[in-house]
């Protein structure tokens, strides 16, 4: 993850809630973590890994899968005609499905500055390992919620720990929104949600949810609050609203639709 120094933060809009604060069911938290996917990326610089969540959208009732991320997770792809991607994600009854022709092309919209990329996922997915002969596609788990959370409202941070280049592992931090803010350097201008936990390494492109099961924003980076009267301080996640994404999204298909459904037409 880039780092960023916080020097100090304005709060926007966010009231402070009253709401009793509940853990997710565990069913949920699996429901949730099904919407994440996991992605590395080969090319002439070595291999990075992160993950991603999976959007789906409806063009001309063709299911489109894409997925929001971290621009700096997919800039090795994005640099180099010669690097390519795996995406490993799971299907809705948990079955674990890869795609491994995602090339360049395949990014369809990225801000470098506000670390945000979204990428069409191939159609020519393949399951990983054996399934039953009864089995039944049903298509890739997705976001099925998305909300905005209210300020100290219990926030799930949901990615990947990558054992090697080929194993990772499920990571879930807990922490509370700390604040809403349009005044983080290197953000300004633009919301971003402040989690009082820091991810992991590796949790690129997770996401942030409630425990009511709405996804509230994607794992950006990660920002050090600085106290120099006090030998230690507290390390915050800096999380992406999707609502940012699915703007983002909107305005590509909308500017060329026909180009998602020949790529999606393998």
């Amino acid at each position: 993850m880039k780092l960023k120094l916080l020097i100090s933060v304005i709060i926007v809009f966010f009231g402070l809630t009253t709401k009793t604060q509940t853990n997710p069911d565990p069913e949920l938290i699996r429901e949730m973590q099904r919407s994440v996917c996991a992605i590395k990326i080969s090319g002439p610089g070595g291999v990075s890994v992160g993950c991603g969540a999976v959007l789906m959208v409806d063009i001309d009732g063709q299911e489109t899968y894409f997925i929001a991320t971290a621009n700096h997770i997919i800039k090795d792809l994005f640099d180099s005609n010669e690097a390519n991607a795996e995406i490993m994600a799971f299907d809705k009854s948990g079955v674990m499905f890869k795609a491994g022709k995602v090339k360049k092309k395949n990014i369809v919209w990225r801000n470098a500055d506000l670390d945000a990329a979204l990428i069409l996922i191939p159609a020519d997915l393949r399951p990983e390992g054996q399934i039953s002969m009864d089995y039944r596609y049903e298509g890739l788990a997705s976001l099925k919620r998305t909300g905005t959370p209210v300020w100290g409202q219990d926030i799930y941070l949901f990615g990947y720990r990558w054992l090697n280049e080929e194993r990772f592992i499920d990571i879930l931090k807990k922490g509370i929104l700390s604040v809403g803010t349009t005044e983080l350097p290197g953000y300004e201008g633009h919301l971003v949600f402040l989690i009082d936990n820091m991810a992991n390494k590796g949790m690129s492109g997770g996401l942030a949810f409630t425990a009511e099961g709405a996804g509230i924003g994607i794992i950006s980076s990660y920002v050090y609050e600085v106290n120099s009267r006090l030998p230690s301080s507290d390390d915050l996640t800096v999380c992406l609203p999707l609502a940012f994404y699915f703007k983002a999204l909107d305005d590509v298909i909308a500017a060329d639709k026909s180009r998602f459904l020949e790529m999606n037409d393998y």
